[in-house]
């Protein structure tokens, strides 16, 4: 997946009125964070059913393999949602993410960086 189509095929499905109908701007930085913070509290709650799976923890009504996709899901939301948040304040994750990558890995002597 290239990050850049991915993240111009979010926004026109966020804005297209066959999609979400919601210009990116519309919505303040905290709406964004509000929705971003509700996905990413969804996957935390499909985490702690795994976690009663590990400890054997009776109470889950889903499957180990269900939970594992109900987690992937949920982790796709937050992705969604963090991406529209950054293109709501102009940032291009496809650039902040390899560059805040390096520098950590340089702030940590770690040879492991993303080519330029």
């Amino acid at each position: 997946m290239d990050l850049r189509e991915f993240s111009r095929t979010n926004l026109r499905r966020c804005e297209d009125p066959d999609g979400f109908n919601q210009p990116v701007n519309d919505w303040t930085l905290s709406d964004w964070f509000t929705a971003l913070s509700g996905e990413l509290g969804e996957a935390a709650n499909v985490a702690k059913k795994l976690n009663r799976e590990r400890d054997g923890i009776p109470g889950n009504s889903e499957t180990p393999e269900q939970l594992r996709q109900m987690l992937a899901d949920e982790l796709a939301d937050t992705f969604i949602y963090l991406d529209l948040l950054a293109q709501s304040e102009g940032i291009d994750l496809s650039q902040a993410v390899p560059a805040k990558f390096n520098r950590t890995s340089d702030k940590v002597g770690c040879p492991i960086k993303f080519e330029s």
